[in-house]
């Protein structure tokens, strides 16, 4: 009996349903629900809340006007950068470039030189190299990707960078850590071949990715794929996508024409920095050769997340 009381309090436990609601809106939860006008609501209940949030508004609910350029230089950013966020609006994709000095792009390239050496001398929030290849490709094992994570107190300009560009997306600028992942392409890929290179969405609700590429990615390098304008919330092949798939992936003989004409491959130099939307559709392009990719992700739905969608005055 007691056993079966505490079964009972461990199922009702506040701080479970808590943490459930803190959460960002993920993909799993959402295709547990199999009645599509209960998703739709659902969805419907969210998209309120984002746009309630006047800087999420603008870039994920508002018609923006048609901005063809993505790539521009870091100092656009320090200028004020409204040509940047415009096109950041309008296409979901921009690209900077020359973002550090050569002083702090040669520091982060030694920090991915402990990682490929497998010697780690500096300072890490994770005291291990972590093989997420095994977790993500698990069989396969054409691409080996070493992983560690570092405070961005290390990585000072990245910082700058990060809490202008958060500021302006959400509203206020919002914390989080520096990603390094290596990945080594051991042999040339085959298309499709593991989940992260089909197009697909991170979330169905605002979500902001930013990778710092010290080294130059070309085709053959794995660059990153996005299709423009897919981050709109009022996006009809994105809107049905969400309310009647299970898998949030999409083959590429799936998509009309107007989409497959927005696709681009983010091919940039080296000390590049991308920021997107991957509430859109996108995609890591397969590598074409043997290569090393080395890029730093900054990601935010940990600390913006449920509550601060319902805390939207905070943000405006």
């Amino acid at each position: 009996m007691a056993r079966s009381s505490q079964n009972m309090l461990k199922y009702f436990s506040p701080k479970k349903y808590i943490n459930f609601l803190r959460l960002y809106p993920r993909l799993q939860n959402l295709s547990k629900i199999n009645n599509k006008i209960a998703r739709s609501m659902l969805i419907k209940y969210y998209f309120n809340l984002v746009k309630k949030n006047k800087s999420l508004k603008n870039f994920f609910i508002d018609q923006s006007p048609d901005v063809s350029k993505i790539n521009f230089n870091i100092k656009d950013l320090y200028k004020g950068g409204d040509e940047i966020f415009n096109s950041l609006a309008s296409n979901g994709i921009v690209i900077l470039e020359e973002v550090l000095s050569s002083n702090e792009k040669n520091k982060i390239l030694d920090y991915f030189n402990e990682i490929e050496q497998g010697k780690i001398v500096s300072n890490w929030k994770n005291e291990k190299i972590i093989d997420a290849s095994s977790i993500k490709y698990k069989e396969t094992n054409k691409v080996k990707i070493s992983y560690m994570q570092k405070d961005l107190e290390y990585l000072p300009s990245l910082l700058k960078i990060n809490n202008i560009l958060t500021k302006k997306i959400f509203g206020k600028s919002i914390e989080t850590f520096a990603e390094f992942f290596l990945h080594n392409c051991l042999e040339k890929e085959n298309s499709d071949i593991y989940e992260d290179t089909k197009f697909h969405i991170d979330r169905y609700l605002p979500c902001l990715k930013i990778i710092y590429t010290p080294n130059e990615i070309d085709i053959s390098g794995g660059p990153f794929g996005f299709i423009k304008k897919t981050h709109k919330l009022k996006n009809s092949f994105m809107n049905n996508l969400t309310i009647n798939s299970k898998s949030f992936d999409v083959d590429e003989n799936q998509l009309n024409e107007e989409l497959k004409n927005n696709i681009v491959s983010s091919v940039c130099p080296e000390n590049s920095l991308i920021i997107t939307f991957t509430n859109g559709l996108h995609r890591r392009n397969v590598f074409k050769k043997k290569n090393i990719r080395r890029t730093i992700f900054f990601q935010f739905t940990d600390k913006f997340n449920f509550f601060s969608l319902l805390n939207h005055r905070h943000y405006n």
